[in-house]
């Protein structure tokens, strides 16, 4: 499952390898007078291409190749729309508990939490000055964007996605605090930082 998700980004992430090079190329030349951080922009590189990753399977519409066309799928189509707090954790119960479905929960649950996680890490590691605070309302941001962009497809708007999102931030967060605290890995870190 994990496996399929990585596999259907890899092609979107492969064609925004050329515009993020212009777009990079373009803002360094803009800011020729200050000190380049070749490993910042290493990590700010693979920071995209996993947003980018994570737009193609959340609110970038799937495209299909074919061999005779291409079409796009899911196209002016609503999904279902959930505005009530809390009815992910009824749902997941039900499911196990009468469907014996436990690959709802893993997608549900343990997928809109994890999918977060390399953002708040990327985030703390990649720039000064991130707090607890900061974290929750970019991602909460970030996840709003996703659920609202998600809205004209025929893919699910789900209120409880923002919290199990905003957790899986803060845990990048907590793995990013927790790590810190190795002087050896705090010194790896320190170098990826944008020199400001």
């Amino acid at each position: 499952m994990i496996y399929d998700y990585i596999l259907n980004s890899i092609p979107y992430m492969v064609c925004s390898i050329p515009l993020y090079s212009i777009i990079r190329f373009v803002i360094l030349i803009l800011k020729k007078h200050r000190q380049k951080n070749w490993l910042h922009e290493l990590g700010l590189f693979l920071f995209v291409m996993y947003c980018v990753g994570v737009a193609s399977q959340t609110f970038i519409p799937k495209i299909e190749f074919g061999n005779t066309s291409s079409y796009i799928l899911n196209q002016n189509i609503f999904g279902e729309i959930n505005f009530i707090p809390g009815k992910v954790v009824f749902d997941t119960y039900n499911e196990i508990n009468t469907y014996n479905n436990y690959i709802y929960f893993v997608i549900n649950i343990i997928g809109n939490v994890c999918i977060f996680i390399p953002i708040g890490f990327f985030i703390s590691v990649l720039w000064r000055n991130i707090s607890v605070k900061k974290i929750v309302l970019i991602a909460l941001f970030m996840s709003l964007c996703i659920e609202l962009l998600q809205l004209p497809q025929a893919r699910g708007t789900d209120i409880d996605d923002l919290w199990l999102n905003m957790l899986g931030a803060l845990i990048g967060y907590l793995i990013y605090i927790l790590l810190s605290k190795a002087p050896s890995i705090q010194n790896i870190f320190y170098k990826f930082r944008v020199k400001q």
